[in-house]
This record gives structure tokens, C-alpha cells and sequence, in this order.
């Protein structure tokens, strides 16, 4: 059982790892696409309430690399075994759930449009990231659940 567990927590480390970076990676796809394609790659168009759009968009693209940092963050302290928060475990269920809705509309888009370069990038971008997600709470679920069964062991040979 202890080497499972070891290797759950070094598997939580490096998903928590690479959820960071895939917090970063969208945040300078955001940066890189306002840059180069303008405002109305990021959904901002020439309308009354283009200050108020611009703020939130920007806003929320700060926030959710934070939100990423936050994840990863949690994920590799607790397969160091320093954190029991379960907070962050329902903030990958949101993630996953949304996720799960964009990469359903991307697979509807990607039918209906003729440029599938863009989408096919996106795509395997956001089902690899969808994975590590996943991967990131069966871990976690798996690791809390073998440390409860190893303590309550050590806890019945006293």
C-alpha cells in the first residue's frame, strides 16, 4: 500500500505541475491573440459597452491562470502530504464540468467550419488538459482514501 501511495503522490505532483502550466499557457494564448488579432479575437466588438466587456474579459483572464496556480498549487502540497483541503477538488469539478460543455462545442464547431487548423490545436490542447483534470481528482480521491485505510491499520495495531 505505501508504494502506491507514493506513487499516487509523485503523480499528484507532476499533474499539479502541469496544471500550472496549462493556467499559464492560457493566459498567454489570451495575451498573444489580443496582441496579434486584435479585440475582437477575445469576443470585444465595437459596441457602447466596450469598456465595461474589456475590463471583464481582461479580468477574467488574470483570474483564471491564479485559479490554475491555486489548483496546482494545492495539488502538489497535497502529494507532498502538507494539505487535506478539499476546496480546490471542487474547483476541478467545475473545471471539468465546464470543460466538458467547450470541448462539446468545439467537436460542433469543428463541423461547421472550414479553417480546422485553429480548432484541432485547441482541441487537443483542451482534451489533454481535460485529462490531467481528471487524472488530478481520481489521484486525489484515490490518495485521501488509501491514506485513510493505512491510518486506521496503524491506528487498530496500537
Amino acid at each position: 500500500m505505501d508504494v502506491k501511495i507514493r506513487r499516487l503522490e509523485s503523480n499528484l505532483t507532476t499533474i499539479g505541475t502541469g496544471i500550472i502550466a496549462f493556467g499559464f499557457w492560457g493566459f498567454l494564448k489570451f495575451i498573444l491573440s489580443y496582441l496579434f488579432l486584435g479585440a475582437q479575437s477575445v469576443g470585444i466588438d465595437g459596441d457602447e459597452y466596450i469598456t465595461v466587456i474589456a475590463i471583464f474579459v481582461w479580468a477574467v483572464a488574470i483570474l483564471i491562470p491564479l485559479v490554475y496556480l491555486w489548483i496546482g498549487m494545492s495539488a502538489r502540497a497535497e502529494g507532498r502530504g502538507k494539505r487535506k483541503s478539499v476546496l480546490y477538488l471542487f474547483m476541478v469539478g467545475w473545471i471539468i464540468f465546464v470543460s466538458t460543455i467547450a470541448i462539446l462545442m468545439e467537436l460542433y464547431s469543428l463541423s461547421k467550419l472550414k479553417d480546422w487548423f485553429e480548432i484541432i490545436v485547441t482541441l487537443i490542447i483542451d482534451l489533454t488538459r481535460y485529462v490531467f483534470l481528471i487524472e488530478l481528482m481520481v489521484y486525489s480521491v484515490t490518495l485521501r482514501k488509501l491514506r485513510k485505510e493505512r491510518d486506521r491499520g496503524e491506528e487498530s495495531k496500537a
